[in-house]
């Protein structure tokens, strides 16, 4: 434990105190090499060549062997700087924060101030020489050391740095930088939180606004760069750092549950500036962080749709996802709740904007990837979360058929979000859900077709519902027959025969038949779905399910118990 705590002593010693460290240790660096030199290389090889004091000094006072040097030094680190500020200056234009980066990079440091020691240690031997305080043969083997090996051992690091720094200013590479000092800092609160480190209000403090600025400086990139690669390894990035920052809160919270308040500094954020009435939540949610990150990409997703960029919006719903899967991985149940409202929150975005603009492309994915999480929340099989996002998802497929009334880019949407709904559904079948909870959210879903299509024309008089979601739902009886699920086929037979209480039994015969038929023709009406080659309206692939299941629907129409009165003989 002691151990421990003074590695994470000294780290943290060097990281702010780092530019001063490194000086002092090259200092350090370039008397040990001057002594050591002197003692091992000078005296036992070179002295013989400078046996002769009186010869030794004139050449020395010569300057022939010196009097260059500190032209060059100065020469090369005038190169070296100039060079960097223009790379430098010139590459922040379009990426900001790299000299923030470019100021705390060890290498350039170490570099840097190598050619510093060295140009002050020649100026040094200048006036030695003239003076030969410390002895000839001493001043000498100074003067070989700097002129003949740390000189020629700067030219020829001069060239790889630059090259090195123009490396550096890629904004691919500046992107992982930031991504990699940030994974460091997560990775390192469990160490600190368990030698109790984090008890220290300072340090919380700190790590807490690091934390943030690394978003912050990935959010900048995100702002400036304009090509969509990286801008997708931006999010992507987000993305990782939330679901790092997941994977060890646990263990940060049973150890120190105080990092989760939210520091002063952190209270002053541009992203919580319309979140202050949330900061009690948060705290005890434990969700400061992600609650951040959710917000970058929220804000992007609506930069990105305004744009018409909706491959990269939909990348930004992608990304959400993945932080729920993390969420529900790790069973962070109010974690799980925010990824909930978020999606929400860009359902609600992506609605006023298709409504705004007349163009719904980015719902198509947006609910995909909705819907997609539900599923993850399905194989977690807790009851309240699940009943919860499919009442959210039942709420936004009624206003979506809503507005498909009077906006007719929306109609091909009702069949879309039905569609997921249904795959929602063979989901709580397939992790075995309890059958009254099956029940229950399939009520939602036989709610949607209580209307006539969006898209049609001149839907017939007295029709009580979607012909294309009534395809969805017969497709979802075979595939619930084909599981030996009859109760809940029952229950989807007596919605269709309750929607067509006003036909005779013939018109009904006929209706029901039409859509069975229309299942066989969906696919080039529809198309595939974008996420894979399947028909939005098809049902597993069994043998002999479409004989099976007309021969289940006709014994039901003949049985009172299915029918409206009406319709019994």
């Amino acid at each position: 434990m002691k151990n421990i705590r003074a590695q994470i002593f000294w780290l943290n010693l060097f990281k702010t105190y780092k530019s001063g460290l490194i000086l002092v240790l090259v200092i350090g660096i370039v008397v040990i090499a001057d002594l050591l030199f002197y003692q091992f290389i000078y005296r036992p090889l070179l002295t013989v060549y400078f046996s002769d004091v009186e010869k030794t000094r004139k050449m020395i006072e010569g300057g022939n062997i010196i009097s260059f040097a500190p032209e060059a030094w100065l020469s090369l680190l005038g190169l070296v700087l100039g060079t960097l500020i223009i790379v430098i200056s010139v590459a922040s234009q379009s990426t900001p924060k790299l000299i923030d980066l470019y100021t705390g990079d060890q290498t350039s440091l170490w570099y840097i101030w190598y050619i510093v020691v060295g140009s002050v240690h020649n100026m040094t031997l200048q006036l030695y020489s003239s003076s030969f305080t410390i002895g000839p043969g001493k001043v000498l083997s100074d003067i070989l050391l700097n002129t003949y090996l740390m000189l020629p051992l700067a030219l020829l690091l001069a060239v790889p740095y630059v090259l090195y720094i123009l490396r550096y200013t890629k904004t691919s590479n500046v992107i992982n930088k930031i991504f990699k000092d940030n994974i460091r800092r997560i990775h390192e609160l469990p160490k600190y939180a368990a030698v109790s480190l984090l008890h220290d209000k300072k340090l919380r403090d700190r790590i807490q606004f690091e934390m943030f600025e690394s978003l912050n400086q990935l959010d900048d990139l995100l702002e400036y760069v304009s090509f969509k690669d990286p801008k997708g390894d931006i999010m992507n990035k987000i993305s990782l750092l939330l679901q790092e920052y997941v994977a060890i809160k646990a263990q940060v919270k049973v150890h120190c549950p105080d990092f989760f308040l939210i520091s002063p500094r952190i209270r002053q954020d541009v992203s919580f500036k319309t979140m202050t009435g949330q900061f009690d939540e948060m705290e005890r949610g434990a969700t400061f962080y992600e609650q951040k990150g959710f917000r970058l990409l929220g804000n992007a997703y609506i930069k990105l749709i305004e744009h018409e960029d909706f491959d990269l919006a939909s990348l930004c719903a992608s990304e959400l996802a993945e932080c729920g899967h993390a969420a529900i991985k790790y069973e962070d149940l109010s974690l799980i709740n925010v990824v909930l409202i978020r999606f929400n929150t860009l359902l609600r975005f992506g609605i006023k904007h298709g409504l705004k603009n007349k163009e719904a492309r980015n719902l198509y994915n947006a609910i995909f990837h909705y819907c997609e999480f539900i599923r993850f929340i399905v194989e977690s099989k807790n009851r309240e979360l699940i009943d919860k996002s499919c009442r959210y998802l039942n709420i936004y497929i009624n206003e979506i058929y809503q507005h498909s009334r009077k906006e007719r880019s929306f109609g091909f949407l009702v069949d879309v979000f039905t569609w997921e709904f249904k795959r929602v559904l063979i989901a709580l079948n397939e992790n075995g859900i309890d059958i009254e909870q099956q029940k229950e959210i399939l009520s939602y879903f036989l709610k949607i077709d209580n209307l006539s299509d969006a898209y049609e024309e001149t839907p017939l008089k007295g029709r009580k519902f979607s012909s294309g979601i009534r395809g969805m739902q017969i497709s979802l009886a075979l595939y619930y027959l084909s599981t030996n699920k009859e109760s809940l086929a029952e229950s989807i037979i007596i919605d269709i025969l309750n929607d067509h209480e006003f036909m005779d039994r013939e018109t009904l015969r006929k209706e029901v038949s039409a859509a069975g038929e229309r299942l066989k023709t969906k696919a080039a009406l529809f198309g595939k779905i974008l996420t894979g080659a399947i028909s939005i309206c098809t049902t597993p692939k069994i043998p002999g399910i479409w004989r099976f299941s007309w021969n289940y629907l006709r014994t039901c129409w003949n049985h009172s118990p299915f029918l409206p009165a009406r319709f019994v003989p």
